[in-house]
């Protein structure tokens, strides 16, 4: 490995003579960081600095944080999202307490990352790294100006920004100031900035910079130019900042259980000899409950006790490796022997690639392993994981840092409590029955119970009562009798177990800013036990509901046979019907505040009596809702308990499905729009014909939205209107429609249950995002892995989800959009076959077994074809005019589908008229099939080159269609 003649070898002498111990900073532009790694990591190991700041990392998604790791530091990175260039990345020693920070006022320039850092004593620094191009705009400097006047005020006692600024124009700490950059420098001035680099560090010009604020002591130096850069290296080092914050070493061993092959039998054993006869002859659940866990944790201690385990080092057998270069280091630095740094870079390029080889041996292990699927997708996620983001140890609570484990645990059971109501319902309000038939009791059988302890997923970790998932599912024959008698006892008296009532949580991320406590959501974890025995009740109840049409047909959300699928095939069908025919459309989306969290306790069990849930199960339901409570686990470190006082528990089988009993009967409000629900997103869709007035309109549609309004006053439930808005798909209307006070805002694109469309019905914004995705994640997969095998698996398993969302509206998009998705599978042969095979697109498919996108489509929709037929996926428009079942008409034994006349291209190319059209074309033999599985394989035996000829309804199969495929499909 060679080096860049002296300049790097000046480099490394050069700042050799600074002390490591002090807070050293380097700072410079890499222009392309991913190929140059071997060389920061010698920099890094031999300089040691505290922090790292980069610029013009040309780093992009395809580049996973694996290929970008040093050892002994973690590091936070940000990738431009469009373009070449840019990117900035900021590296931290590990030793030290450091997490992103994020803010969407800081985040406005793109090349920017920022990062917290603990410096003790309740005293934290704000790092910064940013790029501006050379020819950034007045906007830009806008921008960046308004950017330096955020970070002054945020609550970090020190801050640093440095970077690659492109202002060779301005000399710092004389005048005058070119009048372009006035602005800049008077907020810099005003705000406590102080720019100290004063040497040139590209050419004559002095182009990296690095602000500070209330740091009182600094020196910077500029060194010799980074490989390959023409930017010189910018080293600062704070003297004021001595006390940093070192984070404790992790513990190298934990405590789990012992399993082995063995256990199982010895649990059977035990069990049987352990005393039951309180267990079974006491009528006390609870008492019941203690007396199971008391034997069960026995057993455990017995069968498979706790032990200390050493955790897994990723960096074992390196110790060699790290010996080496502590010697040639001390080499280097007591007699500046060249050979002594060249030997560095060899010895670290020879490390780089027998880790090479190491995760290839991974990799051709998971794929002989007993199910190399799985083994694959574990490693695809390990190795693409983000490490820049890490654990989030900072969080800004009330305009301040909080760091304290303890506190921030309270924070967030403070936060997740605020949304919890109590006794605000109307005494007066009632709820009229819905059914004359009813549900008393479910009936737990043994078979029943086998079943759902079959079903659960094997697991070694203890859930909240210290039961794992796999010592229930292979424990003993005995567990279902044990079931049977716990299970039943619980609902004859009607009485869910107290234990059970008190819920851990753990915070879960969503999205935004990880530092603020509000953009993370609870997730309960519950006892296998409970899971078990709700599973049980949640399919009698569900078969119930379903059996006496007591749940809306406008609601798709948590139900067996219905789907994201299924919701936008009935909401599409109503607008291309009602645009078919010439009718505007509009469509009005609303979104409930904390909906599942908002459900009163008290309504929820009057409208579950009004479906006719009877004793003792709704008393058991109410016991299972009420006088709950919660405790949050952050770390190691648990909140004090919070009583719940309302809403459905979220990560429980059961409280899905009261939440669609309790928001059930909103669909019943609207007379002139018909509505569909997902779980809690409601939208609406009316129609109006051309002749109507615009005030009319108005009026109708604002009827309805008052309705809405005042149920969710009535029931607790808060429309966020923030969220919510309409669009108009037609006739351009100036329509103003509110909610209370405020204004439904009228919107040009959405986002419904991950489809993007605009007003248009165009949904390029859609293919654009998904090939996005897919591209970025082929990137990934092609980088950190090598077989071919390993590629195909993780290409069917990752990406083609990701292509074929949606694609019952592929028959509506333009024919350039679908040439795209076929594009990104064009490519992806192209890339794992090589660049230097000469295979047309056909050929490459056939050597890798994969089929075009288009004709994988037209299975897939004829396959839901099928099953709507049957009735094997539900919706209400499976069984239209046109849509003739042969099992209920003796005539029509071959199962045809009678399609309807159409105006309007956008109606003739949606999904049921173009895949009945297609179904009819099918051989008898096909249409008939009395299997999914069947139907399946016959098609793919009928999808030919001449079958897809007659199904397409064209004369000739070229390699052209083969490559691009239909113009609507």
């Amino acid at each position: 490995m060679s080096i860049n003649g002296t300049t790097n070898c000046d480099l490394y002498s050069n700042l050799l003579h600074y002390d490591d111990s002090e807070f050293l900073i380097l700072s410079f532009n890499a222009r392309s960081l991913s190929n140059k790694i071997i060389h920061l990591k010698t920099l890094l190991f031999l300089v040691n600095p505290t922090i790292v700041l980069i610029t013009e990392t040309w780093c992009n998604s395809s580049i996973s944080d694996h290929s970008l790791n040093v050892d002994n530091y973690v590091f936070f990175r940000t990738d431009r999202c469009y373009g070449i260039g840019g990117g900035t990345i900021i590296y931290v020693r590990s030793d030290i307490q450091a997490c992103k920070f994020e803010d969407k006022s800081l985040d406005a320039i793109e090349d920017s990352t920022w990062v917290t850092v603990n410096c003790g004593s309740q005293n934290y620094l704000l790092v910064g790294c940013i790029y501006r191009p050379p020819h950034a705009d007045t906007k830009f400097d806008r921008l960046l100006t308004n950017i330096f006047s955020i970070a002054s005020h945020q609550p970090h006692t020190f801050k640093i920004v440095g970077g690659d600024f492109n202002l060779p124009k301005i000399t710092w700490g004389l005048t005058p100031v070119p009048g372009r950059y006035n602005k800049l420098v008077e907020t810099l001035e005003i705000c406590g900035w102080v720019q100290q680099v004063r040497k040139p560090t590209r050419g004559n010009n002095t182009l990296d910079l690095m602000f500070t604020i209330n740091i009182d002591s600094i020196s910077v130096h500029t060194s010799h130019e980074f490989f390959m850069s023409d930017h010189r290296v910018v080293l600062s080092i704070i003297h004021s900042l001595n006390a940093i914050q070192l984070n404790s070493k992790a513990s190298m061993t934990y405590q789990s259980r012992y399993f082995d092959q063995q256990t199982w039998k010895r649990t059977e054993t035990l069990i049987q000899c352990l005393p039951w006869e309180t267990y079974f002859t006491t009528n006390n659940v609870d008492i019941a409950l203690s007396n199971l866990y008391h034997n069960l944790i026995y057993c455990l201690d017995c069968t498979a006790p706790v032990i200390d385990r050493v955790a897994y080092n990723a960096n074992r057998g390196q110790n060699t490796f790290k010996r080496k270069l502590r010697k040639l280091k001390y080499r280097y630095y007591e007699q500046n022997d060249v050979y002594a740094l060249q030997s560095i870079l060899k010895l670290i390029n020879r490390n780089a690639s027998s880790k090479r080889k190491y995760f290839m041996n991974i990799e051709n292990k998971a794929l002989r392993s007993q199910s190399p699927e799985l083994s694959i997708l574990r490693l695809f996620k390990s190795r693409v994981k983000s490490n820049s983001l890490g654990t989030t140890k900072f969080f800004i609570v009330n305009g301040s840092i909080v760091n304290d484990p303890n506190t921030i645990c309270e924070q967030f059971s403070k936060h997740f409590s605020q949304c919890y109501k109590t006794g605000t319902e109307s005494s007066s309000i009632t709820f009229p029955m819905l059914t004359s038939r009813h549900l008393s009791k479910i009936d737990f059988t043994p078979s029943a119970i086998k079943q759902a302890i079959t079903a659960l997923k094997k697991s070694y970790d203890g859930g909240p009562d210290g039961i794992p998932t796999s010592f229930v599912k292979y424990g003993s024959r005995e567990f279902p009798l044990f079931c049977l008698k716990l299970f039943n006892l619980s609902m004859e008296y009607g009485t869910y177990p107290s234990v059970w009532k008190t819920s851990l949580i753990t915070p879960r991320f969503k999205t935004g800013p990880r530092s603020d406590i509000i953009n993370y959501r609870p997730i309960n974890l519950t006892s296998v036990l409970s899971r078990t025995m709700e599973k049980i009740i949640h399919k009698q109840l569900l078969s119930f509901l379903l059996s006496a049409s007591l749940i809306s047909p406008s609601q798709h959300g948590f139900m067996t046979k219905r789907s994201c699928f299924t919701s936008h095939l009935e909401f599409f069908d109503q607008i291309t019907q009602r645009r078919d025919v010439g009718q505007s459309v509009i469509i009005l989306y609303f979104d409930f505040s904390k909906a599942f969290d908002s459900v009163s306790h008290k309504l929820l069990l009057l409208k579950l009596s009004s479906f006719g849930i009877q004793n003792p199960l709704l008393s058991w339901l109410k016991s299972f809702l009420e006088e709950r409570s919660q405790i949050v686990r952050f770390g190691s470190c648990y909140s004090k308990p919070v009583n719940v006082t309302s809403g459905v528990i979220q990560g429980s089988v059961v409280g899905p499905l009261l939440f669609l009993l309790f928001i059930n009967d909103v669909c019943s409000l609207f007379q002139y729009g018909k509505p569909f629900l997902f779980a809690d997103d409601l939208k609406v869709v009316y129609s109006f014909s051309s002749p109507m007035k615009e005030s009319y309109i108005s009026a109708v549609i604002q009827e309805e939205i008052n309705k809405l309004y005042e149920w969710t006053i009535s029931w607790n439930m808060p429309l966020n209107v923030d969220k919510s808005g309409f669009i108009h798909i037609g006739r351009c209307l100036n329509l103003n429609l509110t909610v209370q006070t405020h204004t439904l805002k009228p919107l040009n694109t959405v986002r419904d249950l991950g489809l993007r469309y605009s007003n248009s019905l165009n949904f390029s914004e859609h293919i654009i995002s998904q090939v996005s995705k897919a591209r970025k994640l082929i990137g990934l997969i092609m980088i950190n892995f090598n077989n071919i095998e390993s590629r195909l698996l993780l290409y069917r398993k990752c990406i083609l989800p990701i292509l074929e969302y949606g694609i019952l509206v592929y028959s509506n998009c333009r024919h350039n959009d679908l040439i795209r998705i076929e594009g990104v599978q064009r490519k992806f042969t192209k890339a794992v076959l090589g660049y230097s095979d000469n295979k047309d697109y056909y050929q490459r498919c056939q050597q890798l077994n994969l089929e075009p996108l288009w004709i994988r489509r037209i299975k897939l929709n004829l396959v839901f074809i099928y099953r709507l037929i049957n009735g094997i996926s539900y919706s209400s428009v499976s069984t239209p005019s046109y849509l003739i079942i042969s099992s209920h008409n003796l005539r029509n034994k071959e199962n045809i589908l009678a399609i309807p006349r159409t105006h309007t291209n956008l109606r003739q190319n949606f999904f049921l008229i173009c895949y009945s059209t297609m179904w009819n074309r099918l051989p008898v033999n096909l249409r008939c099939s009395e299997t999914t599985t069947r139907f399946k394989s016959l098609l793919d035996d009928f999808l030919s080159e001449s079958g897809l000829c007659h199904l397409l309804n064209i004369n000739v199969f070229n390699n052209d269609l083969y490559k691009q495929g239909p113009s609507s499909i």
